[in-house]
């Protein structure tokens, strides 16, 4: 079976990081496919059977559903349905300041590729759908309308609206955000560990956030919550910390930088600078001054 995946630009009019219409009548959707982005669902009239991977179920008006890239899945509507699309990628809901650990946590729980917990629908209480409905219908006016900072004001109906289906998909197993959060610190953790003891390689984010079987925004996310650094600044600390040592030993400051996995002299020189406020030189002068 030939199935398409559907990529962000596939919309002619998305913004870079998501897109939302209300869709009267679709024929794409019908067929088997993914796509790289999440999309949710929410029905505002008539119905429609929706399939995912091995499952389906019957969505009414006021019920919904969110699906991760990569998941295989497509819906028969009934006649005169419409329902509201709306579509974004990952670092867009995840770079949003108020996604909290809950939205991280049901993201990352969503998009792994061992996760059991994407539903075909979703079914709320009368007044949170109307409330999700009134969301829905502010996201797609700002995106139409396209007012100042409008990007930002979606992000902010975006967590939102992806808080109230986390809080439903995990309202029966709350256990399971917790434990997989704790995991994915863990997993962090042991990265953190192995920059530690290995930074005078040539390590990639791309290479430690596959350690972590994490997306690189997942990690990155974790990672800051845990050192306080993003990647690239945590990896430049452990190096010029390990120069420092160095340059007490009495190593000659021009041979000290490939020790420490600088491929040249100038970015070695620029990230000392950068973390210590002077060069490896000033450093040095200022040991030997208080050397008595």
């Amino acid at each position: 079976m030939d199935i398409k995946n559907f990529v962000l630009s596939y919309y002619k009019n998305s913004a870079d990081s998501f897109h939302i219409h209300k869709v009267e009548e679709t024929k794409e959707a019908q067929k088997p496919h993914t796509h790289e982005y999440y999309q949710i669902y929410f029905i505002s009239k008539g119905g429609l059977e929706h399939h995912v991977e091995n499952e389906s179920a019957q969505l009414k008006q006021g019920d919904m559903f969110i699906i991760p890239p990569g998941a295989v899945h497509y819906i028969s509507p009934k006649p005169n349905t419409v329902f509201y699309s709306f579509s974004f990628m990952e670092d867009f809901i995840l770079g949003q300041n108020g996604s909290g650990k809950l939205v991280r946590s049901f993201i990352r729980s969503l998009s792994s590729k061992e996760s059991k917990n994407i539903k075909p629908k979703i079914s709320m209480n009368s007044e949170e759908i109307l409330y999700i409905e009134n969301i829905m219908s502010h996201i797609l006016k700002e995106f139409n309308d396209k007012p100042v900072a409008y990007s930002d004001t979606v992000g902010a109906y975006a967590v939102l609206l992806v808080t109230l289906i986390a809080r439903e998909y995990f309202s029966k197993n709350t256990e399971s955000i917790s434990e997989h959060f704790e995991n994915s610190r863990q997993f962090v953790l042991h990265c953190v560990e192995y920059i530690d003891n290995n930074f005078a390689d040539n390590i990639s984010l791309d290479e430690i956030s596959k350690r972590s079987a994490m997306s690189k925004s997942s990690f990155c996310a974790i990672f800051s919550e845990l050192t306080g650094h993003s990647f690239k600044s945590y990896l430049n600390i452990c190096r010029i910390k390990a120069a420092t040592d160095y340059i007490k030993k009495g190593y000659k400051i021009t041979a000290i930088f490939g020790l420490c996995g600088y491929n040249d002299f100038s970015t070695f020189n620029r990230n000392f600078n950068k973390v210590m406020g002077m060069s490896p030189l000033e450093y040095k002068n200022k040991l030997s001054g208080e050397t008595p």
